[in-house]
This record gives structure tokens, sequence and C-alpha cells, in this order.
């Protein structure tokens, strides 16, 4: 069982700098979202799906881990449950592991709050583009903004370019 619960430990562990690498990956995502840099934020995508594919083999080799040693867990990879695994480990291997559970908890938090303000700020990128494209293509006012519908001062002509089809 001492054999077991060192790797267990050891995945934890890997699990737990996986978790800090995904947060400096959100972290530097914040920063090229604020400067528009597209190029860096592909790049940090696919570091980032990287990152999460590797996570969660973790998670498949600590469920193994558990069904070696005959510790029934119910879990697969989605259903993953940390504080549950944790409760799973017998009592007097615990103490070794509650440090680096509660760090990757704390880590775990952070992620998704750094990536729920990410998407956020997306989200509220996109709307305003949404609303200013909308004012300059006159979408859902009749008469028009400036000058009655025509701001390009050719009457009849249409901008395909500002075109919108549904």
């Amino acid at each position: 069982m001492d054999e077991t619960m060192e790797v267990l430990k050891g995945l934890f562990h890997e699990k737990m700098l996986l978790y800090q690498e995904l947060v400096a990956c959100l972290k530097r995502e914040h920063r090229a979202l604020f400067s528009i840099d597209v190029d860096t934020l592909w790049k940090i995508a696919e570091e980032k799906e990287s990152v999460v594919s590797e996570i969660e083999g973790i998670r498949g080799r600590i469920l193994s881990v558990l069904s070696e040693a005959s510790i029934v867990h119910g879990m697969d990879t989605f259903s993953f449950d940390l504080m549950r695994v944790y409760s799973l480990i017998p009592g007097i291997y615990r103490g070794s592991f509650k440090n680096v559970c509660l760090s990757i908890a704390r880590l775990g938090n952070e992620a998704r709050t750094h990536s729920r303000e990410n998407r956020l700020f997306i989200e509220e990128c996109l709307g305003f583009l949404d609303d200013l494209i909308a004012v300059i293509a006159d979408t859902g006012r009749p008469g028009g903004v400036y000058d009655n519908g025509d701001f390009s001062g050719n009457k009849g002509q249409v901008n395909l370019l500002l075109h919108r089809e549904v």
C-alpha cells in the first residue's frame, strides 16, 4: 500500500504543476486579449488544450492506481472529484496528501475564475462589436440612423461588406 500511495502522491504533485501551468496560460491569455495579440492567443489556445489533455490523463492514471489497489471509486475522468479521491485514501496516509489536495483545489478554482473572466471579456468585446456593426449597417431601425439611412452618399446602393443574411 505504501508504494501505491507514493505513486498517487507523485500523480497529485504532477497534477498540481499542470494546474499551475494552466493558470499561467490563462493569465497570459488575459494579457493577450487586452493587447489583441491574435497570434499569441492561438499559441496559448494550443498550449491550454495540451495542458488540459495532460490533466485528464493524470485523472485517468489516478483512477487506475485506485482500481489496482482495489479501492472502489465509481468515477471516470469526467466525473473525477479530487475531494472524493482524497476521502478514499486510507486515514494513515491522508496527512501527506492534504496540502497538495488543497493546492490543487485552490488552483482549480483560480483557473475557473480566470477562464470565466476571459470568456466574459471576449463576450463583452463581441457584443460591443455587434452593436457597433448594427449601428453602422443600420439593422433594426426603420429610417436609419444617419441621414435617414444613407451615410455613404450613394442612395440606393447596398454596401455588400455590411450586408447581413439571416
